[in-house]
């Protein structure tokens, strides 16, 4: 394993650049993704979405009633598992 010290300023300014970078590559994927099928969305997109909080979420992933992907630690949504969500969801309240 090798070793490689740099300044703190420099680092502060390679993490800063990155971060910008990251930022923007998220953003042009939410756009090029639109509102199409097959984006993806996070748990804190889904919250918004669904005008939710993250317990509340949770409590829906673990009852099954939403398919979700884990990769690392982030858990993951297909748009289109989100709209069918809401769509069973608005047809219980019609039943009901």
């Amino acid at each position: 394993m090798e070793i490689v010290n740099i300044e703190a300023g420099t680092f502060g300014k390679m993490s800063t650049a990155l971060e910008k970078l990251v930022s923007k590559l998220q953003s042009e994927n939410k756009a090029a993704q639109g509102d199409g099928l097959e984006g993806w969305l996070d748990n804190q997109d889904v919250c918004q979405l669904l005008e939710i909080s993250p317990s509340k979420l949770l409590t829906i992933r673990r009852s099954g009633s939403v398919a979700y992907s884990r990769i690392d630690r982030k858990i993951y949504y297909k748009r289109k598992d989100i709209r069918k969500f809401m769509e069973r969801e608005l047809q219980k309240q019609e039943t009901a």
